[in-house]
């Protein structure tokens, strides 16, 4: 789950976040579940969790694990709908929030470090990695190892999964590529209208496919 931004016009004009949740069926199926408008200009963990209740009311029964980004207030939301899921962080999100704070001539080996964490194939090589990045940076950038090492639970929640799908639980580029294609094809339409700005019902407001 992750959020786009289109500019939509109510009173103002404004950058309001499109919620977006497709999903992956056990037989490998692609489905969309729903886009969400809010009318609010922030992503907010309170939105997405009024997003999970209206997967749970349409039918929705399981889902077991969620890949997301680490808007604050979302695990909890995660569990108090949908307990008996797994949370994974997207983990080149983090990948990419941590080099952003390093240093340029450490970056490619801090990255080739990180690799080794969520590309093992066992949780114990994971474990080893994440033992090995705390020894070899753990002085030189003790904020960002640590941070890695408070969310491992859920940057490394994907190992419990099957090997053949791991790779499209541990980040949500099936997602960012799907909010590209909407950005594509909603470019020509520059602003979305409230339908109340253009004398016609409104179209915004909570919305999902059904």
């Amino acid at each position: 789950m992750d959020g786009t931004f289109l500019s939509i016009r109510r009173r103002k004009t404004a950058k309001e976040p499109v919620y977006i949740a497709p999903g992956i069926k056990p037989d490998g199926r692609r489905e969309i579940l729903g886009f969400w408008l809010f009318g609010a200009e922030g992503e907010s963990a309170q939105n997405w969790e009024e997003v999970l209740k209206d997967l749970r009311r349409r039918g929705v029964q399981r889902v077991r694990i969620f890949i997301t980004d680490d808007l604050p207030g979302l695990e909890e939301a995660i569990k108090k709908i949908f307990p008996e899921a797994d949370w994974q962080l997207c983990v080149l999100h983090a990948v990419r929030d941590a080099l952003n704070k390093v240093r340029k001539r450490d970056r490619e080996a801090l990255a080739e470090a990180l690799k080794k964490t969520y590309r093992a194939e066992r949780r114990e090589e994971a474990e080893e990695a994440m033992r090995n990045l705390r020894e070899r940076w753990g002085t030189v950038y003790p904020k960002i190892v640590e941070r890695w090492e408070t969310k491992a639970y859920a940057l490394l929640a994907f190992l419990c999964h099957p090997k053949p799908i791991r790779r499209y639980l541990y980040t949500t580029n099936l997602l960012e590529r799907l909010a590209k294609e909407v950005k594509r094809r909603t470019k020509v339409v520059e602003v979305f209208c409230d339908g109340r700005c253009c004398g016609e019902p409104s179209i915004l407001g909570l919305e999902s496919a059904g």
